[in-house]
């Protein structure tokens, strides 16, 4: 390919300015002055902010990347995802490609370079001048993320840092022939902190949003700062320091102090990993800010091609996230293995298994990948971190390990001879024929037992399909069939694959604790079954051999396309649905449907937690699933939420399928942390308490029908046993009001009005409503009286001090609406098509609303209106702001509601110290203690 040569440019160094520059102008403007000083080679200007440099990569002094870019953006409008409209890209090139640029640094310093490229692609290597070669692998973690295509994107990725001197430098990257695909769009040498912002120059917002809404576009976190509102203090010290994270009870406690606690976590995959230590440290610290305990770390640990062997590279990783997330307070869980991760098509032991099929079930018995999955467990749990000293098994940071993701023998994805091949399922049947000897004497008698086989088979439908009685093999019937014909073979089938996972289970929870010496908590799986009534409680049962109880669950409306599951489209066809009307979402059965993945079915006296838990997109009404999770998950008693999933250690800039780094999730974390861990709503006595005996499980009787409401009254209990009890139910109907579609809870702190989309809560410490506000009207509660012309919104009112509201000296105000990318379209109403996905920055429909804290001192209390980060910014317009009566800025999502201290007595007039004294009393006169600790579980830290 030939080599184009650019001699005259030169890229010189720019300071951030001492003002932002303004939307899409201020773009341009900075384009141009960069553009300008690369030209001329101007200095930069005097001052000691940081020094930084942005160059386009079609720009380069030299190269041999083909003129022809084959993923150059079609029309206009694609390119203006890209910095300066274009980019440089190849694929699969006939020979090694070469850039080479050259830039001018100010002054002698650490630099860190960026670039914004096309995904992962690549690899390629790097080097200043004559340094050491670096390389950049497809294992580079991603900061942003701006699709150009369904299938191009841009993404901003850190490539390393470099001690540079002052003067020229060169700056060459080498791509070698044959790569897939490779693409660079801008680059970013700086020796401060940098936000990506897809195109957008280093120091600009983009501020300009539709009408009706404002840019949601903060700097990042990096807790350089200290801010106002800032949860660490939730957290202990560092994790571990009250001992090991135990299951005693219903509760999770701390092993030396008993204390229970409950977790608020974030799920993230392996692209964390690919993060320097450094970025991880920032991660925790910002989790740590806004309420969050507990990471799910959710990713396979064997090597891509060699299932045997474990990464040791992504060990290391590990042991640096780790390290990070103990010295904020926060404990991590382990999820390690998930079906859909696999493929070991011609692998030892997956014999049957082709192509791209998964070995869903095979964990639960075939010895070979039972000895895979504790090799893993072993080289993992027993190596030493080099950042702490401690193994995985030894240090307590690791909380949780569960054994298994979404998968089981009792849900859909058990389907044996077709997603289970004929010689996988040829292990089963054994195991199933030796278990029917064991019971029966034999595999002929069973087959009497059942009506089936010999001269049976004739007259009662004859065998199934892998019965072999010579070989000692019974074949499996369907789980629809064993659900609806409910016989005696039926019956004995789901026993068995039951048994099966218990068996697996046992055993996979005895070598992590016993063989490896963890003393952490175990989680067996946390599926659901191909029926929630008749085999959910069998395949719970067996889920109770290990610690606690896990569950996912996400609510969403309609999203129709073949990939839906996973990502946002356009041409998508969708349907917006609101969890405070219990809307379906689908037109042809619109609802209302009980069912959202609050709602927590404790089982067996266990802990329990959904590990997986969102509001997805595409759907406006996302705003109320912080303050539902926390309120309703402390009224019954869950031990903890993960929220599924965050990417990376900053806000999210675009919304995406799952996004939880965003307003209306991550940035209602405060204020629903608070209530969940601190226990600000009361745990209720069990609603609904039912006794159910194994045989009558095993018999395919199932257990009874438990109103869906009955979750929002108070707890929901079912225990298993060989001998059974008595049930105790409620009287519903002393709470539940179905003619009026208003349910309240036992303890009379939460009311859920369904038909007008209206929850609120009102205890002493947290007071608040979500849903659809301008509905409501006026809403007075215990000590604050609100009212908004949003549609639909939350506002809430929490205490952050220990103190009700009425008394306490610190107070957190929190509101949220709708939020969506910038350029988002998809006209119409009912189930529609997405037009547009748009891109960052995130938009967030304007605030508003008139609060009022009624209490004799609210003109006293003082209020500061926080930024994204939690800092204080400017109140707007000069406007007093006052909890007598505030009106809601729009643009401000938290406030800060202090009350001065008083001044020491010393400094008093003596005639305001004789006031000061007439007017004391008893400490707590003339006012009723209210309890703020729930009533079935302690308070929680």
């Amino acid at each position: 390919m030939p080599m184009r040569d650019h001699p005259a440019t030169t890229f010189t160094a720019r300071r951030l300015p001492g003002s932002r520059l303004r939307g899409w102008t201020a773009s341009l403007v900075a384009l141009a002055l960069a553009a300008t000083a690369a030209r001329a080679g101007a200095a930069p200007p005097a001052g000691d902010a940081p020094a930084w440099l942005w160059w386009e990569a079609e720009r380069p002094k030299a190269t041999n990347f083909p003129n022809r870019n084959p993923f150059a953006p079609a029309d206009e409008k694609a390119g203006q995802a890209l910095s300066g409209g274009g980019w440089l890209g190849a694929q699969k090139p006939a020979t090694a490609l070469f850039i080479v640029y050259e830039v001018a640094v100010p002054k002698a310093g650490t630099f860190t370079l960026y670039a914004r490229k096309f995904w992962r692609h690549g690899p390629f290597k790097w080097r200043f001048d004559d340094e050491p070669w670096r390389n950049t692998t497809t294992k580079v973690a991603l900061l942003d993320d701006v699709p150009l295509t369904s299938t191009v994107r841009a993404n901003w990725v850190e490539l390393g840092k470099s001690e540079l001197g002052a003067g020229k430098h060169t700056l060459r990257i080498e791509v070698d022939a044959g790569v897939e695909a490779v693409a660079f769009d801008c680059f970013v040498l700086t020796e401060g902190a940098f936000t990506p912002r897809g195109p957008l120059k280093t120091g600009v917002h983009q501020q300009s949003a539709p009408e009706g809404w404002f840019a949601f576009d903060p700097d990042s976190d990096h807790a350089t700062r200290p801010a106002p509102l800032d949860l660490r203090f939730l957290n202990e010290a560092f994790s571990g320091e009250n001992g090991v994270i135990q299951a005693r009870g219903d509760s999770f406690v701390h092993e030396k102090t008993g204390t229970p606690v409950r977790f608020w976590a974030v799920n993230a995959d392996h692209d964390i990993l690919d993060h320097d230590p450094a970025t991880m440290n920032r991660f925790a610290r910002r989790l740590a800010r806004v309420g969050v305990n507990m990471v799910r770390l959710h990713g396979p640990l064997w090597r891509e091609n060699e299932l045997a062997r474990i990464d040791d590279n992504k060990l290391i990783k590990i042991h640096a996230l780790v390290a990070a997330l103990k010295t904020e307070g926060i404990y991590l869980t382990l999820s390690t293995y998930f079906p859909l991760w696999m493929k070991p098509a011609g692998q030892p032991g997956f014999e049957g298994l082709e192509g791209d099929a998964h070995p869903f079930a095979l964990p639960f018995f075939n010895p070979h990948f039972q000895n895979l999955q504790k090799g893993w467990w072993k080289a993992a749990l027993t190596r030493p971190n080099a950042a702490t000293g401690l193994s995985l098994a030894q240090d307590p940071t690791l909380a949780f390990i569960e054994l298994v993701n979404e998968d089981g023998l009792l849900f859909w994805t058990f389907n044996p001879y077709q997603g289970i091949p004929e010689q996988q399922m040829a292990i089963l049947e054994k195991q199933f024929g030796d278990w029917l000897k064991q019971r029966y004497g034999g595999i002929d008698k069973a087959f009497a037992a059942w009506g089936t086989g010999g001269i049976f088979a004739r007259w009662f439908g004859g065998m199934v399909k892998g019965d072999d009685t010579v070989a000692g093999r019974v074949g499996f019937m369907a789980l629809d069939q064993i659900v609806e014909k409910k016989d005696k073979r039926a019956q004995d089938t789901a026993e068995f694959l039951a048994a099966t996972q218990r068996t697996y289970f046992d055993r996979m929870y005895s070598y992590l604790k016993k063989d490896l010496g963890f003393r952490g908590a175990v989680s067996c799986s946390n599926w659901t079954t191909a029926d929630p009534q008749i085999l959910g409680p069998l395949d719970k049962v067996s889920n109770a051999r290990c610690d606690f109880m896990d569950r996912h669950g996400h609510f969403a409306g309609p999203h129709q396309r073949g990939d839906a599951t996973v990502t946002l489209s356009s041409g998508d066809r969708f349907n917006d649905a609101a969890a405070v009307r219990f809307e379906t979402g689908n037109p042809d059965a619109p609802g209302p449907s009980f069912n959202l993945p609050i709602m927590d079915l404790a089982y067996n006296g266990k802990p329990s937690i959904n590990s997986e838990l969102n509001w997805v997109l595409p759907n406006r009404f996302r705003a109320d699933m912080a303050l539902l999770v926390a309120a309703y998950g402390a009224l019954q008693g869950s031990d903890g939420f993960s929220f599924h999933t965050t990417r990376g250690a900053d806000w999210t800039r675009r919304l995406d399928k799952f996004s939880v780094a965003n307003p209306v999730v991550m940035g209602q974390f405060p204020a629903a942390a608070l209530i969940f861990r601190k226990g600000l709503v009361r745990t209720a006595a069990p609603a609904v308490h039912l006794e159910t005996t194994l045989a009558n499980l095993h018999a395919l009787n199932g257990i009874d029908a438990i109103d869906p409401l009955a979750y929002l009254v108070g707890r929901v209990e079912v225990n298993a046993s060989e001998r059974g009890g008595q049930s105790r139910v409620s009287d519903l109907r002393r709470f539940i009001d179905r003619s009026k579609s208003v349910v309240r809870s036992s303890t009379g702190e939460l009311r859920w009005d369904y038909g007008q989309g209206v929850v609120t809560v009102d205890a002493p410490a947290a007071q608040g409503v979500t849903g659809f506000l301008a509905r409501a009207g006026v809403i007075a509660l215990g000590d604050i009286q609100v009212s908004s012309p949003l549609e639909y919104g939350t506002i809430l009112v929490v205490a952050m001090d220990d103190l009700p509201i009425k008394t306490s000296r610190r107070l957190l105000i929190q509101v949220m609406s709708e939020d969506t990318n910038s350029g988002w379209s998809a006209p119409g109403t009912g189930m529609r098509a997405i037009a547009e996905v748009g891109g960052p920055p995130i938009i967030v429909k304007k605030l508003g609303g008139k609060l009022i804290v009624r209490r004799p001192d609210s003109t006293e209390l003082k209020v500061t209106p926080l930024d994204f980060n939690g800092r204080p910014t400017v109140s707007g317009g000069g406007q007093r702001l006052s909890t007598h009566d505030l009106n809601l800025l729009p643009t401000t999502i938290h406030y800060l509601v202090e009350k001065p201290e008083a001044p020491p007595a010393e400094t008093l007039k003596p005639e305001a110290k004789q006031e000061a004294k007439l007017d004391d009393k008893p400490s707590g006169a003339g006012q009723a203690t209210e309890p703020t600790t729930p009533a079935v579980k302690p308070t929680v830290k």
